[in-house]
């Protein structure tokens, strides 16, 4: 049985107005996450926040498996893309961008970490075996262009180690996520992206978990107050779970180019919701960066390569 197409027929009921509404919450709910996380772990350890972060994305997987009628117990088969993801996209790529997000200002890091795309490219031509043609060229030339915008000289953040340190750790799991991407695309499993998910969140909530109490004196509580509890709730039911099953309805459900394109209203409501609640600057770089990479990701899909 073909259980995406069953994750489709089971919500293909919504209608156009409620696709309309999951569109608007998965744009704006994973945009507002960004200036959230920001404010928040100034007051939290990034792996106590990760933590509290996945064990409400779990909980809410569950319970979202369970409503849609998904749920099922994993088998040996499908141990690689559980364990794959758990490790690389909900362990090291959300790790990489809460520590990120301290160093760099959030609009930034959004745009930063929703380069993915760009690093497809490569691993696509190189890992997967497919053409590079016009269309792959023009927009690895966009990409590029628009990530050498992002590190203008006007912007000091070469001669700045934190900020730089901060940039690096934001495109490098730009590139975890992009690699993850192209190693399920190479190992495909039999079952939906959905179904597997509260199984990855939680392989990845228990392994940082034990590594966090096993290598680390901070306590799993530390920083924890009602508005720690109240992001961390937010980002792991709204921004992780949410987040995650309405971008593959409205993929499901949109055009492939639409909905691709529409995925980077997340770091444009990322970059203006970071300039209204923490005061950060839209400077020309900044604009001029996003709009080269919007552009790439735009001839990308339009050549059906994401």
């Amino acid at each position: 049985m073909n259980h995406d197409k069953l994750l489709g027929n089971s919500i293909s009921r919504l209608t156009g107005r409620g696709t309309g509404f999951i569109f608007a919450g998965v744009i704006i709910g994973g945009g507002l996450s960004w200036p959230l996380m920001k404010m928040t772990l100034g007051n939290m350890s990034p792996q106590v926040f990760l933590i509290w972060r996945l064990v409400f994305a779990t909980i809410s997987a569950f319970v979202l498996v369970k409503m849609t009628r998904q749920f099922r117990v994993p088998g040996r088969e499908v141990w690689f893309p559980i364990i794959s993801v758990a490790c690389l996209q909900m362990g090291a790529f959300l790790w990489l961008i809460t520590v990120g997000v301290t160093m760099v200002p959030a609009g930034r890091a959004a745009l930063l970490a929703y380069t993915s795309p760009i690093w497809m490219i490569p691993l696509a031509v190189l890992w997967l075996d497919e053409k590079l043609d016009r269309s792959v060229i023009a927009s690895l030339v966009f990409g590029v262009a628009g990530l050498a915008f992002l590190f203008l000289p006007s912007t000091h953040i070469l001669s700045n180690t934190q900020a730089l340190a901060g940039n690096g750790l934001l495109l490098l799991a730009a590139v975890v996520w992009a690699f993850q991407i192209a190693l399920l695309r190479r190992y495909p499993s039999g079952w939906s992206t959905l179904q597997l998910l509260p199984w990855q969140l939680l392989v990845a909530t228990l392994g940082l978990s034990s590594l966090t109490i096993a290598f680390s004196d901070v306590s799993l509580f530390q920083g924890l107050d009602i508005r720690s509890l109240l992001v961390t709730t937010y980002v792991g039911i709204v921004s992780t779970t949410f987040v995650f099953w309405g971008m593959l309805h409205i993929a499901r459900t949109m055009p492939a180019i639409s909905s691709t394109i529409s995925f980077l209203g997340i770091p444009v409501v990322g970059l203006l919701s970071s300039v209204l609640l923490l005061s950060e600057r839209l400077d020309v770089g900044l604009v001029v960066g996003f709009v080269l990479i919007a552009v790439a990701v735009f001839i990308q899909s339009k050549s059906s390569r994401l």
